[in-house]
């Protein structure tokens, strides 16, 4: 069974417009399923900036009152299951919990699943099982790696775990949570790719002004304005000295004709309609 990834499950890059923005956004409001679709679109097509916040969270909390962490739980199912869709129906049927746990090994995921059809089982329950060993094997070395530092951390001695005890409790309170951490690091990291976006759109933008800000630096902008002269009196003369080129040519041109037809020479045609008689026709290409 051959399995294609679709153009309908690509991401769209095109920012949205401010009426684009405020439309998907009232979009959001009013959905009650696939919420994760039309917000990753938001997210994707930064719906956010279009709408003068400073951040995602910014908007996220203004518009629907979603904190960021629950936003990002929602980005996360989204994409997981714009992957999996592309393979197997129903996609959309997966839980955040399901997202979570193959959120970070989507291919071997996409993998494993388009290996199962192949084999002949059914795409939908090829997906599940998937899914289901994921996330069992997830939670099975969660529990293991609690169990193991449950253990190191009986055998520490009393006056080590009294400390480790107070500065975990120090951090919970200076910092949040850890998922709350995390969230804050990949909102951050989303914040960098939109400068770094934005950067480069101004560098591009510069770059076609930079003759212009040599020769402001040079005389202020009476040096920009007499640069600007001299490209416009370059350009009429090249203007004016390739319609005088042209002119002399055409003169030229007619010159020669008038000294081939004074020689005898003409355009016409002479096809012989019979090599025995003398009687031509003459075609006239003048």
């Amino acid at each position: 069974m051959m399995i294609r990834k679709t153009a309908k499950t690509a991401p769209a890059t095109r920012s949205l417009t401010e009426r684009e923005a405020a439309a998907l956004t009232v979009r959001i409001r009013k959905a009650v399923d696939n919420v994760w679709a039309l917000l990753l679109e938001a997210q994707e097509r930064e719906a956010w900036k279009a709408l003068r916040h400073a951040t995602w969270e910014a908007y996220v909390k203004a518009e629907f009152a979603m904190s960021r962490r629950n936003s990002y739980r929602l980005l996360d199912l989204g994409r997981v299951v714009r992957e999996i869709e592309d393979f197997v129906p129903h996609a959309a049927q997966i839980t955040q919990r399901d997202a979570a746990a193959i959120k970070d090994d989507l291919p071997a995921v996409k993998a494993e699943i388009v290996a199962r059809i192949d084999r002949g089982a059914e795409p939908a329950k090829a997906a599940t099982d998937v899914i289901a060993e994921k996330r069992a094997a997830k939670d099975k070395a969660k529990v293991d790696h609690d169990r193991q530092r449950e253990q190191s951390r009986a055998a520490l001695p009393d006056a080590v775990k009294q400390h480790v005890t107070t500065r975990g409790v120090a951090k919970t309170k200076a910092d949040g949570s850890n998922v709350e951490t995390v969230d804050r690091v990949s909102e951050l990291e989303e914040r960098v790719r939109g400068l770094e976006a934005d950067n480069a759109s101004l560098k591009a933008e510069n770059a076609k002004f930079a003759d212009m800000w040599v020769q402001y630096q040079q005389g202020g902008f009476e040096a920009v304005i007499a640069g600007k002269d001299e490209e416009i009196r370059t350009l009429n003369a090249r203007l004016i000295q390739e319609s005088e080129d042209k002119a002399g040519w055409m003169k030229r041109a007619k010159g020669w004709q008038k000294r081939a037809t004074d020689l005898g020479w003409s355009g016409d045609v002479v096809i012989p309609l019979d090599p025995r008689s003398s009687d031509d026709e003459v075609i006239s290409l003048g």
